[in-house]
């Protein structure tokens, strides 16, 4: 049985080798290979008897090679490639190889305008993907943490734990949310003025946990009354019942802009803590460099732009 000539190999002499079968000129490979001649010479002479053949024969111009070199070369050239392919392209990101399922888990208030253009988007870039959308829960950290959730989005808030990364992904308008024929009828209002009427609440579970109600803590420091007739974790089933009634909504510009057929924004001047919300993206620390989930914090970052 033969010898195993690969096993004890310096695999550096044959990037030496097929440099030098190339150029054929000791000078030349040497300034390719950032090494003296003289060095390139003495590695030579290594795989010459590493392999017990002849590799290079002296000419009067120079050397040549021998069938045993041409029988190597074309062999390793295509094993070099590959290997060089592999090592140039590793940890490189390409959308469309993506398979399986991305998941993101989003506020209440966020995933009826963002989930259908992030399903858009997703679709273009990566055929072979399905894409999960959840309301965010009190479950979704752990779940990140097991990788059953990519990345969640929500307003930004103060008490997250050290194990989840917190993104930037900018400003949305707060504003009261009705329908189309409502009988306010003016583009802005005052807190006051709207409470004549009786609200529905979008319920936040998550963003709940450390804050009640937001606008209910407003209307409360002003020493208000607020009368809340529905509550529900569905801004959908929300949408609905505000298109049959005269039921304010607190709400997101973004929300009637991307899916409030029959509503209207009404700006709401004096509630200063809500005129505008961060929102921020949620990922493990573990995934915070990993190229998966940055792009997805970027399409999402572009996406609440548009």
């Amino acid at each position: 049985m033969s010898s195993d000539k690969f096993k004890n190999l310096d695999l550096n002499l044959l990037k030496l080798f097929s440099v030098v079968y190339q150029q054929r000129n000791l000078k030349k490979s040497s300034e390719l290979l950032f090494i003296s001649p003289p060095a390139v010479s003495q590695n030579i002479n290594k795989l010459r008897d590493h392999f017990e053949d002849e590799l290079f024969v002296k000419t009067p111009k120079g050397f040549d090679t021998t069938p045993f070199a041409d029988s190597l070369f074309s062999a390793l050239s295509p094993a070099l490639t590959h290997l060089s392919n592999a090592v140039n392209t590793h940890g490189e990101f390409e959308p469309s190889e993506l398979d399986g399922t991305i998941t993101v888990d989003m506020g209440q208030q966020i995933i009826p305008w963002l989930s259908p253009m992030m399903f858009a988007e997703i679709s273009r870039q990566c055929p072979n993907v399905t894409f999960a959308s959840h309301n965010m829960t009190t479950e979704t950290p752990s779940m990140m943490k097991t990788d059953q959730v990519d990345i969640a989005v929500q307003f930004q808030f103060p008490n997250t734990t050290k194990d989840i990364y917190e993104l930037p992904l900018g400003e949305v308008n707060f504003v009261a949310v009705v329908r189309e024929d409502h009988p306010f009828k003016k583009e802005t209002a005052t807190i006051e003025e709207l409470l004549d009427y009786d609200f529905a609440l979008v319920e936040m579970p998550f963003f709940n946990t450390f804050h009640t109600s937001l606008i209910e803590q407003v209307v409360a420091k002003k020493g208000l009354d607020i009368n809340v007739v529905h509550r529900s974790t569905s801004a959908i089933s929300i949408r609905e019942i505000v298109l049959r009634t005269d039921l304010v909504v607190p709400g997101l510009e973004n929300f009637v802009k991307h899916c409030g057929e029959g509503l209207r924004a009404i700006k709401v001047t004096d509630v200063e803590e809500l005129t505008t919300l961060r929102l921020c993206a949620y990922i493990h620390k573990k995934n915070r460099k990993s190229k998966k989930h940055l792009w997805l914090y970027e399409m999402m970052k572009s996406l609440i732009e548009v």
